[in-house]
């Protein structure tokens, strides 16, 4: 059996020969009911092949994973269906968001499942990546229930809010110790969900694009947090550099934003961008300090950049004076 480390000195068709044996023998194992042993295979060798691939050698080689039959098992799982799919239009909707957070909340998979594709979505939200979305979530609720100790009755302002599942960790929230919490989102379902769980605890919400905000068209008031966790993976810089201006300009004295962003060479990497067709922007530490180019330096009390315990996503934090 060829070697998934050889992948990066593998050229044109020699590579493509290769992506059709590792498919081929993890297609087997699958079948042979082997699926930790098969998906420990295939992911590893999806992300070195991508690594190690031009733009257009990789177009062709996710090709090759779509036309073979390891494909069809692989569908099996909801999680990979749903982000192929793209029944809201994008493929890290607040849906698949909750697939991830399942794992810590007990909730049950998808209905309709088969056997195959439950263990097939066991394995994936248990991956690095997973486990990344699931420590940014809590890191988010921890820094809710601090908050309260430092600001009286803090405003906070969730951008591409998704579900808002940070506020189900979150005893501040749950408490009513936030003076306004208001759940931005362009995903009008999305908010329909965060309304029925949250609107309890007084979280508004307000159904705005990007570009409405990059625009100033929606004044939504002052907040001391304002961050978004998902959203930056989808933008290039320029806009990603405007927004977290406008941003910025939303913040109190003494408030700060925070962008959650996944680093690049993620170990899901390959997977997530042939059977998911899931395909973010990375960015570096010098990325994230670039995306405050467009702030004011006599404005701002400090930058920190860190990461989640996985270090497969990357925070930027800016503080204003």
């Amino acid at each position: 059996m060829m070697s998934v480390g050889f992948a990066g000195t593998l050229n044109g068709a020699s590579r493509v020969a290769f992506e059709q044996t590792l498919l081929d023998d993890v297609w087997g194992k699958l079948q042979g009911g082997q699926v930790e042993r098969g998906m420990n295979q295939l992911m590893p060798g999806l992300r070195t092949t991508r690594l190690a691939s031009e733009p257009r050698e990789w177009a062709r080689l996710v090709q090759v994973c779509l036309n073979h039959p390891l494909c069809g098992l692989l569908y099996q799982d909801p999680f990979t269906h749903r982000a192929f799919h793209k029944p809201r239009g994008y493929a890290g909707d607040a849906v698949l968001m909750d697939y991830i957070y399942s794992r810590e909340e007990g909730w049950p998979q998808p209905t309709g499942t088969s056997d195959l594709g439950c263990k097939i979505f066991e394995y994936l939200t248990a991956t690095p990546a997973c486990e990344g979305v699931r420590s940014r979530r809590a890191f988010v609720a921890d820094l809710l229930d601090r908050l309260i100790d430092e600001v009286h009755r803090p405003h906070i302002l969730s951008i591409a809010a998704g579900h808002l599942r940070e506020a189900s960790l979150s005893a501040a929230v749950r408490r009513k110790k936030i003076g306004r919490y208001v759940a931005l989102d362009a995903d009008a379902e999305s908010l329909k969900e965060v309304g029925r769980c949250y609107g309890r605890f007084g979280v508004e919400i307000s159904h705005n694009s990007i570009r409405q905000l990059l625009t100033q068209k929606t004044d939504l008031g002052l907040f001391d947090v304002v961050y978004s966790t998902g959203l930056f993976d989808y933008l290039q810089q320029t806009t990603a550099q405007r927004l977290v201006g406008v941003m910025f300009q939303m913040l109190r004295p003494g408030g700060r934003l925070i962008v959650a962003n996944f680093l690049p060479g993620i170990p899901d990497l390959g997977y997530m961008e042939s059977y998911m067709d899931w395909k973010l922007v990375y960015r570096s530490r010098l990325d994230m300090v670039d995306m405050s180019a467009n702030i004011p330096q006599a404005q701002i009390r400090d930058i920190r950049i860190f990461t989640e315990e996985n270090q497969n996503i990357i925070f930027l934090q800016v503080t204003r004076q």
